[in-house]
């Protein structure tokens, strides 16, 4: 038996809980923008609920309203008791208004919240698993996730390395990896990038690029490490790096200790229209991310996708989901994560040698312009519909409508 699709998805409600969400930057927040966005054009009724940090109000309500779908906006995390109540109550009117028949839960503190609701609504769900989650060191992070695991109708890891985090950790019902995507419309060769060279000050320049918070994971401070040996090689290179400034004064202070304060600039926040620009602006794509201690790895790498749509290859790290977005030696190459000898050797014979970085950057194009956002949400629709089959008889009573066999 299998669902009419296009009553199933007219009537059904589907809600999205969230830990981050777009206009700000984040890898998790992108991918639940998109895979809300996808599931809407597909026809599905959807309600997210989401913390929207580093925006304004305006700038937040603007991007809501210009939605397929409706988004209540909460607090990032409730420092006081009344913050937490006003959270909670914010949360608790969503979700009684919308009245859900399915959640769709992405992220850490999105899943714990799931396994509470879920049982109150009696309502099937879909977990999606990044990477930190299953790394997290409190004991009540690591019971609440692995309850989240197991309560899950369906889970789904962004990458094969986190669905290897998760099964090492838990056991869910039924796991699926579905790896991330990219934006195949914004992202794209041959977006000018004159006037950004110009008000950069990088005009002649080799650059070299990274996008995403300036923070220990990310470890711009390996590629910071690795320019005194490149610029031996490459005197008018530059290193440009793009997110929220973490660790800039820490990263800046590293650059002047070792001389080339001017080979390095801090772009801060960049928006999501300007973001293209900087990619075809690069030579090379760099994002050589470490595990650390507190347990934060790269799940994946959305935005080495979208450097490849940008045609651009790129360095990355293994041991973690990097190293998943590049097929090393064919679209991009991949070194030890904290090995500087290893980042400025590959990043130099990239640099060195253009013919062969043009040829990993037409492969790393081609490749992803296979794993955008349309694809991949494709999977996506395809699992809901085997929830909702396999719910069918109490979906059916919430819903007020029937399942017709095709």
């Amino acid at each position: 038996m299998k669902m009419n699709k296009a009553l199933t998805k007219s009537a059904t409600r589907l809600l999205m809980l969230s830990t981050e969400f777009p206009p700000g930057p984040g890898g998790i927040g992108t991918h639940a923008m998109q895979l809300a966005q996808h599931l809407a054009r597909r026809g599905w009724h959807l309600h997210v609920i989401t913390p929207q940090p580093y925006v304004s109000t305006a700038e937040r309500d603007a991007f809501n309203q210009k939605q397929p779908f409706s988004v209540t906006s909460i607090e990032s995390r409730a420092r006081t008791p009344w913050q937490l109540m006003r959270r909670l109550q914010r949360i608790g009117t969503a979700v009684t208004q919308f009245h859900p028949h399915a959640i769709i839960a992405t992220g850490s503190r999105a899943l714990w919240l799931a396994t509470l609701l879920t049982p109150l609504l009696r309502v099937p769900w879909l977990a999606v698993g990044h990477g930190d989650e299953f790394l997290n060191r409190s004991a009540v992070g690591r019971f609440l996730t692995a309850r989240a695991m197991r309560q899950a109708n369906k889970v789904v890891a962004v990458s094969q390395y986190t669905a290897d985090l998760i099964q090492q950790m838990h056991q869910p019902q039924q796991l699926t990896v579905i790896p991330n995507g990219a934006d195949g419309v914004k992202f794209h060769p041959g977006v000018e990038t004159a006037v950004l060279q110009q008000k950069l000050g990088l005009i002649g320049k080799r650059i070299i690029l990274t996008v995403g918070n300036l923070s220990e994971r990310k470890a711009q401070d390996i590629v910071i490490r690795a320019l005194p040996a490149l610029i031996e090689q490459c005197p008018n290179l530059v290193y440009v790096m793009v997110g929220v400034p973490t660790q800039q004064q820490k990263l800046a202070q590293l650059a002047q200790s070792l001389g080339i304060a001017d080979h390095v600039h801090f772009a801060g926040m960049v928006s999501e229209a300007d973001l293209p620009a900087y990619f075809n602006l690069c030579d090379l794509f760099v994002l050589v991310s470490r595990r650390t201690a507190a347990g934060s790895v790269e799940g994946y790498g959305i935005v080495v996708l979208e450097a490849a749509l940008c045609g651009k290859t790129a360095v990355v790290s293994q041991g973690c989901g990097l190293q998943e977005a590049v097929q090393d030696g064919k679209t991009g190459l991949t070194v030890p994560p904290d090995d500087v000898a290893a980042t400025a050797q590959a990043i130099l014979s990239l640099l060195k040698d253009d013919q062969k970085r043009q040829q990993m950057a037409h492969l790393a194009y081609k490749k992803a312009c296979d794993a955008t956002w349309v694809n991949r949400v494709a999977a996506y629709d395809q699992l809901l519909h085997e929830i909702f089959a396999n719910c069918r008889e109490s979906v059916n009573k919430r819903i007020g409508t029937r399942i017709n066999a095709d």
